[in-house]
Parts: C-alpha cells; sequence; structure tokens
C-alpha cells in the first residue's frame, strides 16, 4: 500500500480473511495514514472474519474499524448485510476499486472454510478502477457515512444514500434505496434484434430474473453464465430463464473454483452499457444488504468484460 502519512484508506468488504492484508493496513495506520475499515460481523459462515477483525482490534487502528452486526441477534436471518466491497485510496492518486472481490483467502488456507465461501483469489472475479475525481470523492464519503452512522437499513431513507453519482457516461447507486428498480429500467429499453449477457454468480426468482426472461420472449438474445450451486442459483430460476428461451449455463470448474462476478451487458438505443458491482440478484440484495451498483458505457469496460464473458465461457466449455 502506497499510502503515505497523511493520506487515507476507506474500504467495506464482507468477507475479510487475508491476515497479511490486515497486517500492512495496521502498518499503515501506524505510519500515520487515516484508515476507515468496514467490516461484516455476521457473514453467511458466521466465523470467517473472526481472526482478521480480532487482529485488527487487538492493535486498535487507531479507531479506524466498524464491523457491521445486526441490532438484535434474532433478526439475523432477516437484516440486511454489509455486502458492498469497495477500496479506495488518496495515493498515489484518487481512485476506488469497485466489484465483487473479497479479501477473503488466508495463508496457510484452511480448506473447510475455503469449501464453504469458495476460494475467491483464484475463481471467476473482478474489481474496477473508478479514477474520476467526483466518483471517488462520493465513494469515499459513502465509506466514511458507513464508518460513522453504520450500515442500518434506515439509510434507505437518506437522500445521500438515494443520490446518484454521475460522471460522463458512468453512473453509482447505493443500497438499500428507496426505489430499487436500476437494471430494470434499462431491460425495458433493450433494442430489438440485440441483447444481453452476463456473467451472474447469485441468481433467484425476482424482477430481474422475470425482466430477463421476458426479454428472451421478445425475440431478443440473453446469454447467462451462473454459479453452479443450487444455493445461489435455484433449479427453478434455470427452468423459468430456459423455458422462456435465455442461453443460460452453469459455470463448473474440476477444482471448484467459483464464479462469482457479477456483471451484465446490454444493448440500450444510444449503445452498449454494462452494469457490475457487488450487487446479486436476489431478494436480499435488492432490498436488505448494502450494496454498490455501476452503470457505464465507457468503452474500455465493456470491451473488457465483453472479452471476460467469452473467455469464461470458453473456460466452460473446455
Amino acid at each position: 500500500m502506497a499510502v503515505p502519512a497523511g493520506g487515507d484508506i476507506r474500504w467495506t468488504t464482507y468477507y475479510f480473511r487475508d491476515l497479511d492484508l490486515a497486517t500492512a493496513l495496521m502498518a499503515a495506520c501506524d505510519r500515520g495514514v487515516r484508515v476507515r475499515l468496514c467490516v461484516e460481523g455476521h457473514p453467511r459462515l458466521a466465523t470467517a472474519n473472526e481472526d482478521v477483525l480480532t487482529r485488527l482490534a487487538a492493535h486498535g487502528l487507531s479507531g479506524g474499524l466498524r464491523v457491521h452486526v445486526p441490532a438484535l441477534s434474532m433478526l439475523a436471518g432477516l437484516h440486511g448485510h454489509l455486502h458492498a466491497k469497495i477500496y479506495a485510496f488518496s495515493h498515489p492518486h484518487p481512485s476506488a476499486l469497485i466489484g465483487s472481490f473479497n479479501p477473503s483467502c488466508n495463508i496457510p488456507e484452511d480448506e473447510a472454510v475455503i469449501a464453504e465461501i469458495g476460494d475467491q483469489d483464484r475463481g471467476h472475479n473482478m474489481l474496477a478502477e473508478i479514477t474520476h475525481p467526483a466518483l471517488v470523492a462520493g465513494l469515499r464519503g459513502h465509506v466514511e457515512r458507513l464508518w460513522r452512522h453504520g450500515a442500518s437499513s434506515l439509510l434507505r431513507f437518506s437522500p445521500r444514500q438515494n443520490r446518484v453519482l454521475t460522471a460522463g457516461p458512468t453512473s453509482i447507486y447505493f443500497y438499500p434505496r428507496l426505489f430499487p428498480s436500476v437494471m430494470e429500467r434499462d431491460l425495458l429499453r433493450l433494442c430489438a434484434g440485440k441483447g444481453i449477457r452476463g456473467v451472474i454468480s447469485h441468481l433467484k426468482m425476482g424482477p430481474l430474473a422475470r425482466q430477463l426472461a421476458s426479454a428472451a420472449r421478445r425475440g431478443l438474445l440473453v446469454e447467462l453464465l451462473v454459479h453452479d450451486t443450487e444455493r445461489r442459483v435455484p433449479k427453478t430460476t434455470i427452468d423459468l430463464l430456459a423455458e422462456a428461451g435465455v442461453k443460460i449455463s452453469r459455470y463448473r470448474h474440476p477444482d471448484k473454483l467459483p464464479v462469482h462476478a457479477k456483471f451484465l451487458l446490454l444493448d440500450v438505443p444510444e449503445g452498449r452499457i454494462a452494469y457490475f458491482g457487488s450487487f446479486n440478484f436476489n431478494p436480499r440484495s435488492r432490498y436488505l444488504n448494502h450494496e454498490v451498483l455501476v452503470r457505464t458505457g465507457e468503452g474500455g469496460v465493456i470491451a473488457g468484460l465483453d472479452q471476460r464473458f467469452e473467455e469464461i465461457a470458453q473456460e466452460k466449455n473446455q
């Protein structure tokens, strides 16, 4: 981490198991970097973050650590998770990484944990670098608010939470929000004869799945690569989409590596756009979780995601 004394690091993540990375954060704090770190305290594998959180808490991290836990333990199954992945740095230039990657691996590795959550270092994941000053400032401010006020579900009523960060062809949306139908608006605007392609780790029945099925029924080409587990993508969802004409297939790796990326490429009247981020295509992400979702028409990003789709599709067919 090349952030000097007087700079700052602002992160939020769901899984954090990388002890070397935690040590680097502590070293940054010790040399005078201001660290703001928000971590989910009750992930699906409840013990996954314990070692890192214990070490960070023991260090003190100059009070920069905030652990998100449900207000009442009885609501643990219903509360929104802190699922957003934002890694923002002030130096060597202001930037932020957004995507699906959690620092969830460690050395030496606990094979039982990796069997449960997947090897995200070797599996298909993604982070995109945001460098536009206005977008970076907005992302840094968002992490700061989560650190100061916590990841309450009541933030959905906050004007700041519902504000859309926009610069050039890129817009960033934060969840939970009062009006969650962001991608759906573009799915209704798809060009006849064009289509949709994407890689989706979590896909369950809901408005997005139904809109994808509707697009296929209207004659659009819809191609999806999804995770291979029933938990993340149920067979009922696969069957619904396949019956509608969606070209959908599961990614199965011989080493059981996950496909954890989440992105869609859409052909809309003004051209091709992409959606990506931490947002899962399921009700929890739509209504409960703290997520970040990016919409962009930036050509380099779209070309990179298009190429990534082809690479994963080719690997799946080997």
